[in-house]
This record gives C-alpha cells, structure tokens and sequence, in this order.
C-alpha cells in the first residue's frame, strides 16, 4: 500500500470514528443529546397563554415556539431519569412512546427539547437548564412533568452502521493488498 492510500484509509477511519458518540445508560445506547429549542418561566407562559399548567396552557406556549397545531402526546407526571455513564450533567430516560419533541417542567420553569438520535430515549444536558430546574440533584432523580410532542419521527441511522461500513471495506483493502504481494 502506497503513502497515498495510507494516508486515505487513515482519513476515512478517523471521520467514521470522530462521528460515531456513545451515551450509555447502564450499558444501553440512548442516543446524543437532545436539542434544548425553548425555555421559560411559568409566569411568562401564564402571561402568553394564561395561568395553570394544564395541557392546553402547555400546547399554547409550545405552539408559540413551534409550527401551530403540534399533536400533544402523552403526559407523564414525576419520571425518573439516570446519569448518562460517566457523566455528571447528562441525564436520560426512557420515552413513553417516540416522538420528535419532547417538554418537561417542574413549578417554575418549562423546556422544550427535539428529539435527535434516538427517538425512545430523551437525553438532556442540565448544564444548559436554567437553573430554576433544580436538575440534577443527585437525590430525588425525578422530572415533576415530561409531556411528548408531535406525530412525526423520523428514522436517523445509528453512527455504528457507518463505522461497519468502513470497517469491511476496511478489510476488503487488507485482503486485496496480502492478495497482490
């Protein structure tokens, strides 16, 4: 093998790699982290859509960040996240059903997140939170209110399919070269 060709294969396995992000739950792959799109106080939300946190307050302020007629799935009270392996800002768990978008809120505030890499799992950086959030504590490990959104999922192919791909093409260049000499 050339220095040329090398140094391709050397680039091609180094962008697979570089692309390919691993968040783990208890050894179970839940996706990258999650889109924050909005957060706000639930006083400003009263103010835009009046007060209460019932499910027609919630899809008002949603549907003021979001395109109008957002389908709200379903509503969870008290759900129970984890720490993302080795890491002490990411939480995630699991979602009741897939979705694109996904809100959570306690007392005081409200965030609206999209749903990126795996559809089943919401995977949250509570560095970006406000800090009204109170997440994560470390003890309680619980979301006051998660609320799924939308009706649309799109289906994203996982990062370890294009690594595998350029593993056996990988291969099939070793195997060619030991062929030739």
């Amino acid at each position: 093998m050339n220095a040329f060709s090398k140094a391709l294969v050397l680039v091609a396995l180094s962008t697979v790699a570089s692309g390919v992000s691993a968040n783990l739950i208890g050894g179970v792959f839940v996706g990258g982290v999650d889109l924050l799109i909005a957060q706000a106080d639930k006083d400003d939300v009263s103010s835009l859509c009046g007060p209460g946190g019932s499910p027609t307050t919630e899809l008002c302020w949603i549907n003021t960040v979001l395109e109008p007629d957002t389908t709200y799935g379903v509503k969870t009270e008290n759900q129970t996240y984890q720490f993302v392996d080795g890491d002490s800002s990411l939480i995630g768990y699991m979602l009741d059903s897939p979705t694109e978008y996904f809100m959570i809120k306690n007392a005081t505030w409200w965030a609206l997140f999209q749903n990126n890499a795996d559809f089943d799992w919401a995977v949250i950086d509570t560095a970006l939170l406000n800090s009204s959030f109170n997440l994560p504590d470390g003890q309680e490990l619980t979301i006051s209110h998660v609320a799924t959104l939308g009706n649309k999922v799109v289906s994203v192919p996982e990062p370890g399919t294009l690594a595998l791909l350029s593993l056996g093409l990988f291969a099939m260049g070793i195997k060619r070269r030991l062929r030739i000499k």
